[in-house]
């Protein structure tokens, strides 16, 4: 295995190096870095078109919608998504920074340097058998530190002004990805949120565009990826792993929401 993921849901720390293909439209909790080192993409962020290329780092905010497309064959990028236990008290401020650009390059400045050596570090270290996650995460919080020093915060996200929806909300989202591979059924999410089932339901689709189910298979999904392009679990085992009761079940909606079966996409 070439590139293998740092999944830390107990730090809320995501980081993966890979080919990112093709990702549809969709928002999340956690802030996202997406750093190509190889060949580029186009990157959709709030309807604004950007490309990333290589040596070039685009910067997601919570809840920020967002999609990619591959636009170079076996294009590679590094992506960082920090959650709140990861960012702690620092995830507010990190989610707020200001940017006139989501994307820049790297390298151009002192700042940029600083950043893209950071980067670099993170990868030469996951290229290695056995990464030490410890000094993944260390570079992640100079990173981030770093993001804070240079931007001055500005005012909250328009997805944000319901704070206290938005906040429930969270709870969530913490659910989920503390517990995909669980059985999350709409009423318990509901109860963790303080709402009513019907209210939940509504209140959810307006914040993250999307309903509940749909989430929640759509994170499965992406889960699963990773298991299919790099380990020798069978559709099955898979399926099971990440919370679906059966591989028909995964298989159907891993093409509703990819285009392709689990076979296809793990040979792509």
């Amino acid at each position: 295995m070439l590139f293998q993921p740092i999944l830390s849901h107990e730090t809320s720390l995501i980081v993966i190096l890979d080919n990112m293909s093709d990702f549809t439209l969709h928002k999340h909790y956690e802030n996202e870095i997406l750093y190509c080192t190889k060949g580029s993409y186009k990157v959709i962020i709030n309807n604004e078109p950007y490309i990333l290329n290589e040596g070039s780092l685009a910067f997601i905010q919570s809840f920020i919608p967002h999609e990619t497309k591959e636009t170079e064959k076996d294009s590679i990028t590094l992506l960082i998504e920090a959650g709140p236990l990861f960012l702690g008290d620092y995830f507010d401020s990190v989610s707020t920074l200001s940017f006139d650009s989501p994307v820049f390059k790297l390298g151009e400045n002192d700042f940029g340097n600083k950043i893209k050596i950071l980067l670099e570090d993170i990868i030469e270290e996951k290229q290695k058998l056995l990464p030490n996650e410890l000094v993944i995460r260390g570079n992640a919080t100079k990173f981030f530190g770093l993001l804070l020093n240079e931007f001055s915060a500005i005012e909250p996200l328009k997805e944000k002004k319901d704070t206290i929806k938005i906040k429930n909300i969270e709870k969530v989202l913490d659910l989920i990805y503390h517990s995909y591979p669980e059985k999350i059924t709409v009423e318990l999410a509901a109860e963790i949120a303080g709402y009513g089932k019907s209210n939940f339901c509504k209140i959810f689709k307006n914040t993250m565009g999307i309903s509940f189910h749909q989430y929640l298979n759509r994170y499965r999904i992406e889960r699963s990826k990773f298991f299919l392009k790099h380990t020798d679990m069978s559709v099955s085992e898979i399926a099971e792993t990440i919370g679906f009761n059966d591989s028909k079940t995964y298989c159907r909606v891993f093409k509703e929401i990819t285009g392709a079966t689990p076979k296809e996409y793990s040979k792509s």
